[in-house]
């Protein structure tokens, strides 16, 4: 049997203890990585199927009075969501995972922001970037022009009145409809 000296099995003890802490920590984050976005999915499923209840468990209670709004907005369309986890970055006690949904064709790609309560539980705080998918903005453009073009306006109108349309919606604005009587200047 080797001898060691004590400043060595001291050594020893203690990388073996800094390497169970660093394992037990990894595994922590990667279970908080999982716990976050297993929510997120959850969250996109309960709008999918509209359940109140579910969509304000997963909220922060400052949050929970959205549910009802989310559930009327996610009632509709039946058409199905395909969805998926794009990204997720964990910071403490606050989380940020970005799904892909798609649906009809469009697709958005939400920031599903959370945050993590004294009592560990990971809750839904905020969604940012749930942009509309400017291929949906495209087709409603092709269906006004259309629309315009069955009431017999003139091209260079149409082709006006569908750039307005695309300016207003750049600068979050809308264009008002003219009258048919109004004459050109």
């Amino acid at each position: 049997m080797v001898t060691r000296p004590l400043s060595q099995k001291f050594l020893i003890t203690a990388l073996v203890l800094v390497g169970l802490y660093l394992i037990i920590l990894g595994a922590q984050r990667v279970y908080e990585h999982y716990q976050v976005k297993q929510i997120s999915l959850e969250f996109v499923k309960a709008l999918e199927t509209g359940d109140e209840s579910q969509i304000r468990g997963l909220l922060t209670p400052e949050k929970a009075d959205l549910a009802k709004k989310l559930k009327q907005d996610s009632k509709d369309s039946s058409a199905p969501l395909d969805y998926r986890v794009l990204d997720v970055k964990l910071t403490g006690t606050t989380a940020q995972v970005r799904i892909q949904i798609q649906k009809n064709g469009y697709a958005i790609k939400p920031d599903i922001h959370l945050v993590k309560s004294k009592t560990g539980v990971w809750k839904i705080d905020a969604i940012t970037q749930a942009k509309v998918d400017p291929l949906w903005y495209d087709h409603e453009d092709q269906r006004y022009q259309q629309k315009l073009i069955k009431e017999k306006v003139p091209p260079k109108e149409v082709q006006g009145r569908v750039l307005a349309k695309e300016l207003a919606r750049s600068l979050n604005t809308t264009v008002e409809e003219s009258s048919p009587d109004q004459v050109d200047p």
